[in-house]
């Protein structure tokens, strides 16, 4: 059996008397895409915030690559392999495209995002900058201006600047929100691509795009989970459809 990636053990959290998390346990595998859904204010945002440290938990145990990081800090996180878009909290809007993912890319190797004029000089930073891009399809944007970006491009470099730190463990938070019908399925088609080159964890409230992307899914209801399993398994789960899409057909 393929050990996890990432492993929850009764995660709780709470803030004063209001119970966010209660005994949240799953495990993610290496390469896998996981997925999680619920109804607004299931706590799945919250949850990331456990996962990467932006919010202490409350109780319970968080392991990644096997080593207990419940007390670690974001910056220790990010250190041994996890990223997050929403955690880049925003774009260089007056930077290009290329020149936003060489300051990321600057950043993972220790030196300062304000040294932006070596980053966008130095070889060695253009090079993975470059094939980021070329990854995500935002080749042809270099020398654009993030601000002069679609809204979709923008939520792809955001996902670009994340991977800029080669992480272990992407985590996206709803990366398709405010995108229309068909930048959902173009961001969902380039996600695709990512997979199994990075493990992923997915917040996502497309349902169409989860059930093609996830390899499992765990669903969570008043923070708890109510079910985790491949998209076929949480399809026919009863439970789910009444809990989370009541008499709504899942994908």
């Amino acid at each position: 059996m393929t050990e996890s990636l990432l492993c929850l053990q009764n995660l709780d959290k709470s803030f004063g008397g209001l119970q966010v998390c209660s005994d949240i346990s799953f495990t993610v595998s290496p390469g896998e895409l996981h997925a999680l859904i619920g109804p607004n204010g299931a706590g799945k945002t919250t949850l990331l915030n456990l996962i990467t440290g932006l919010l202490p938990v409350s109780g319970g145990v968080l392991l990644f690559k096997g080593r207990d990081i419940t007390r670690f800090s974001v910056p220790a996180r990010a250190r041994l392999g996890m990223a997050r878009s929403f955690q880049i909290t925003s774009l260089f809007a007056g930077f290009t495209v290329q020149e936003n993912i060489a300051l990321a890319v600057q950043a993972n190797e220790g030196s300062s995002y304000r040294f932006w004029q070596q980053a966008s000089a130095s070889p060695a930073l253009q090079q993975p900058a470059r094939e980021i891009m070329s990854r995500l399809g935002l080749a042809k944007r270099a020398g654009m201006r993030a601000s002069h970006l679609a809204h979709g491009e923008q939520r792809l470099l955001e996902i670009g600047m994340a991977l800029a730190t080669t992480p272990e463990l992407l985590l996206l938070d709803e990366p398709m929100a405010g995108l229309g019908p068909g930048s959902s399925r173009d961001l969902a088609e380039m996600i695709k691509t990512l997979k199994g080159g990075v493990t992923i964890v997915l917040v996502e409230h497309d349902m169409e795009a989860v059930f093609s992307l996830a390899d499992r899914i765990t669903v969570l209801d008043q923070g708890r989970v109510v079910a985790t399993g491949t998209p076929e398994e949480i399809r026919n789960n009863p439970v789910v459809q009444d809990v989370y899409l009541g008499t709504a057909c899942l994908i």
